[in-house]
């Protein structure tokens, strides 16, 4: 399993001032259908509501299919509401496949949205997505790697290397993905294309809290549609994933 080492500063001295000692915190999901299906911002609201912090979070997102970040930035809206609710922190998701089939665009456009995200005081998260059921026909593109356990490496390394460069935080939710696999590999992820189950979406929110909130989520009361013990697995495995750069 891929592994993340430390604990980054930026975690430490910003976000922690910034949330963690906040009775509420403000988000904003730029994404795609990987963050709307099963309806991922309302499930860390809820996760961040019942966990130990207790903290109210206002969520906005906006999730068209299929939309890379060169879509969001041409579209405006995502933009829009940047400078309309200036969040505390914004969430960048992109495309599946966009680091690995357009890494140029992913970066430039991810550094356009880090600088407006600057200039309302918003804190950027990459949020570092999964790779694509085996047998998926992008498999046969070679940016893919040719297998999922290939294309999690290459989408970890390009989000990680990113959010280095443009100074963005990293949500290392593939790699919490690549450990749920190893060590509860019952848990169903994925629905059977590249779209998470409520599990991988849990596991998703989970990951973020803790990368927001520099706090774990173990021991947050809100299982969602899932068993409590299968919640409490997800939430261990989101505490296991270290946080800082690659």
């Amino acid at each position: 399993m891929s592994r993340i080492r430390g604990t980054s500063l930026a975690c430490l001295l910003s976000l922690i001032t910034k949330a963690a000692a906040a009775a509420s915190a403000s988000v904003l999901f730029v994404g795609n259908s990987l963050t709307q299906v099963n309806d991922l911002p309302s499930v860390f609201k809820q996760l961040a509501v019942e966990s130990s912090l207790h903290v109210d979070v206002e969520v906005v997102s906006t999730t068209p299919g299929g939309a890379f970040l060169y879509d969001h930035w041409k579209r405006g809206e995502a933009l829009a509401l940047l400078r309309e609710k200036h969040p505390k922190f914004l969430v960048l998701q992109g495309q599946s496949t966009e680091p690995l089939s357009a890494p140029q665009n992913f970066a430039y456009y991810a550094r356009l949205f880090k600088a407006e995200a600057d200039r309302v005081g918003a804190t950027t998260i990459l949020f570092a997505t999964w790779a694509r059921p085996a047998g998926d026909p992008y498999y046969k593109d070679p940016t893919s790697g040719g297998s999922p356990a290939e294309m999690q490496s290459r989408l970890d390394s390009a989000y990680a290397s990113v959010a280095k460069n443009i100074g963005a935080t990293l949500a290392p939710v593939g790699i919490a993905w690549e450990g749920a696999r190893q060590v509860a590999p019952t848990i169903r992820l994925l629905d059977g294309t590249q779209h998470p189950t409520p599990a991988g979406t849990y596991l998703a929110a989970a990951v973020l809290f803790r990368t927001i909130f520099c706090n774990s989520a173990a021991g947050s009361s809100y299982h969602g549609s899932l068993p409590e013990t299968t919640a409490h697995t997800l939430q261990r495995i989101a505490d296991s994933i270290p946080l800082g750069t690659k």
